[in-house]
């Protein structure tokens, strides 16, 4: 991208020389007949650091490190603006050129600025200087001031906390350069170009990560515990949820029309197919012998810096997410995941884990995937608090990647069983403990007073409290969750978490009841809902040191089976299985007489779904024309039936094909969602499509039940047609009668 020509023209221009405007263009035309899509990487801001007079600057007002720009600079927004519209310009009208990646992993060197327009910024927002203890974009120590409160319960308006919040949402300049390049891309582009921001929640917990992008993102790494992918993942559900307030100005909560989730914004999840090997399986320090044991790709590569990820932890990971209301995943690591010339840092070391990612997209992702984008989460009534202000005063926060107790917290109430929302401040004091039954606090050191009192107004009302002892002192916690510092040995910082989970359990079970549980701690549930229809997700979690990584103590790499019971709290109903596509029988016991229950066998690190219906699919009905011609468009009306034959209305995955006369399959064969029980396709007959009975079939991928229907495409007249060009000669030769 020649960001400088933009940048010297101060307008909108070609983005790119004659010559690779026109290979561009051809790529895309490519791109388009081999059905692919093509998204963009737009980063100007980043091409700005080359800029000395952008830089940020102290409070002497010299230049600080030159990893970043001041993003508040005037101008800068127009730069961007203009390259949006220069690219959309160029590319916008082409087919195969659908999606953007706007300014990847740039905040992380940003840090508070004091050029003046900057100090004015500020003043126009709060009416305040800036505060003189203001140096890093991590906040101050609560105990180096002065006079701190003793029960650690600051003002709402308390400056530095002003400065913080607006510092996170607008101070440092990256939402709202995002912004503008995201209004200058849409001047031209189709409705269903969508522009993405990662990572979006390696910030502190406040809305706006990523200003007004479509969809927000964010890449994990799966060790220690591939589960921790769902930390990440629910935080970034929290965001997206939060994202009408952007860091540039207020928008109307889905103005955008292609997103249906709250406030606009859409997530997708990213695994990392590479693990860094100086956390997972270290090289001999210097003077130091390698370990008695060494994996193949250690002797063979024993300089590898990034190795490949385990088949085992992909498959977890992969079932953590996709069990979240998400819409899209992602995977990073191209030269670990196959083997590739030349050299890179990225080494393939495991051979199989590409190929367990394949099973996964073609086993679970293609037949389930339109079922899964419209099936809406829940509402937890349990909820954990990730609090921005301890974050600025205390040091505390997950920043992305959840290394912290917080974090750690986080996992020891999913092998508890507790389903949990992650909440900002600004998510409670906007109404965000509604509903909820259980409050968890961790690395709460400082609260501003407004939520403390809406936190009070909870427990008083019957809300339980579960705080570690850095809670604040103005707020006393129903049970007491000691804090654990994991050592780096992964089975037993695991075993010792669990047993904070078990504990925990215990102590909630005569007070808190859940809607879904197993009787496993290694096989933890995750429930969807439409209307009356749930989605019961399970993930197997129970693991072992294998032979790739596990001899360095760090990682359980590999997975054990598990068997467990399911238990949701529903007085009756029936469940399917969604990937063996069939019934399961369920029972009820005296014990929990409210209650569904069936037995699951998982694999190592396997994952499921299940649907759980009021009553039973009685049958699949599929309407079709009984005759289409040449040319012609018609519908197919597909219903999932009751024994009534009411619509069942939950969103049920389908396989539709549709066969000529010549068992080829023509469009709209694939995997679709039936919302409400019904699902209408277009069917639509080319002028020169085979004469013939053409069949249809449609698949309930929940109770294994289909529906067939023919209709006839009549030949058109007269039939055969008649040539049009005469027969070649040595061909009229070969079919005259001999003699």
């Amino acid at each position: 991208m020649n960001y400088g020509s933009i940048f010297e023209a101060g307008r909108p221009i070609d983005p790119l020389p004659p010559e690779a405007l026109e290979a561009q263009k051809q790529l895309l035309d490519e791109a388009l007949a081999a059905d692919l899509t093509i998204a963009i990487s737009l980063s100007p801001g980043d091409w700005l650091r080359s800029k000395e007079q952008f830089r940020r600057v102290g409070r002497d007002g010299k230049p600080t490190r030159k990893e970043d720009i001041c993003a508040l600079y005037p101008g800068l927004d127009a730069f961007c603006q203009n390259v949006g519209i220069s690219v959309a310009r160029a590319f916008g009208r082409f087919p195969a050129f659908g999606a953007a990646l706007v300014h990847s992993e740039v905040r992380d060197a940003a840090a508070p600025c004091f050029h003046e327009h900057d100090r004015e910024a500020f003043r126009r927002a709060t009416g305040l200087e800036i505060p003189s203890e203001v140096a890093s974009p991590r906040g101050v120590d609560y105990r180096r001031l002065a006079q701190f409160p003793q029960d650690r319960v600051i003002p709402d308006d308390h400056p530095l906390l002003l400065y913080y919040r607006w510092y996170w949402k607008q101070g440092d300049g990256w939402n709202g350069l995002n912004t503008v390049l995201c209004r200058g891309l849409r001047t031209g582009v189709r409705p269903d170009f969508w522009i993405w921001h990662d990572p979006a929640v390696r910030v502190a917990k406040v809305y706006g990560s990523g200003g007004e992008v479509d969809i927000i993102s964010q890449w994990t790494y799966t060790y220690p515990d591939p589960i921790r992918i769902g930390l990440a993942t629910d935080e970034l559900l929290t965001m997206a949820a939060g994202a009408t307030q952007t860091a540039s100005e207020p928008h109307p909560a889905g103005s955008n029309p292609k997103q249906s989730g709250s406030g606009g914004q859409q997530v997708m999840k990213m695994t990392q197919i590479i693990w860094y090997r100086s956390q997972t399986a270290p090289e001999p320090k210097k003077g130091q012998l390698p370990p008695a044991y060494q994996a193949r790709w250690e002797i063979e590569q024993p300089d590898a810096p990034f190795i490949t990820i385990a088949p085992m932890h992909l498959r977890e990971a992969f079932w953590t997410k996709i069990a979240r209301p998400i819409q899209g995943i992602m995977y990073h690591g191209w030269e670990s995941l196959v083997p590739c010339e030349g050299h890179s840092s990225y080494r393939y070391t495991h051979p199989q884990t590409q190929h367990e990612l394949a099973r996964l997209i073609r086993e679970v992702v293609e037949p389930l995937g339109p079922m899964l984008r419209q099936v809406p989460g829940v509402r937890s009534d349990v909820a954990m608090l990730e609090s921005f202000t301890s974050e600025m005063f205390a040091g505390r926060g997950t920043f992305g990647w959840g290394g912290s107790w917080a974090g750690d917290c986080w996992h020891v109430l999913q092998w508890a069983h507790l389903q949990t929302d992650i909440l900002f401040e600004e998510t409670i004091l906007a109404g965000g403990l509604e509903r909820r039954r259980v409050l968890v606090m961790p690395d709460c050191d400082v609260l501003p007073r407004s939520l403390v009192e809406r936190i009070r107004a909870f427990q008083q009302a019957g809300g339980l409290i579960i705080g570690d002892d850095r809670l604040i002192p103005a707020i006393q916690p129903d049970i007491l969750l000691p804090v654990y510092q994991r050592t780096g040995h992964n089975a037993k910082d695991k075993a010792a978490l669990q047993a904070l989970a078990a504990q925990l359990r215990q102590q909630l079970d005569s007070r808190y009841t859940r809607r879904l549980d197993t009787d496993h701690p290694d096989v933890i549930p995750y429930r969807r809902a439409y209307k009356d229809a749930e989605y019961v997700f399970l993930v197997n979690d129970r693991r072992h040191y294998g032979n790739d990584v596990g001899h360095h103590g760090l990682v359980m790499e590999q997975g054990d089976p598990s068997r467990a019971q399911v238990r949701l709290r529903r007085p009756d109903g029936v469940v399917y299985d969604l990937l063996r596509h069939a019934q399961v029988p369920v029972r009820k016991e005296p014990q929990h007489p409210d209650s569904l229950l069936w037995d699951v066998d998982l694999g190592p690190c396997e994952g499921t779904v299940f649907l759980v219906l009021p009553t039973p699919v009685a049958e699949v009905r599929l309407q079709a024309p009984e005759q289409l011609a040449p040319g012609e468009s018609g519908r197919l009306r597909i219903e999932m039936v009751d024994a009534q034959g009411h619509p069942l209305e939950a969103v049920f995955p389908l396989h539709v094909q549709i066969t000529d006369p010549e068992a080829r399959q023509a469009e709209p064969t694939g995997y679709w969602a039936a919302v409400d029980g019904r699902l209408e396709l277009p069917l639509d007959i080319a002028p020169n499509d085979t004469p013939g009975v053409w069949q249809i079939e449609v698949r309930d991928l929940a109770s294994g039940k289909r529906a067939r229907a023919y209709f006839r495409l009549p030949p058109p007249t007269p039939w055969p047609p008649e040539r049009k060009t005469p027969m070649p000669k040595e061909a009229a030769e070969a079919v005259q009668p001999k003699g």
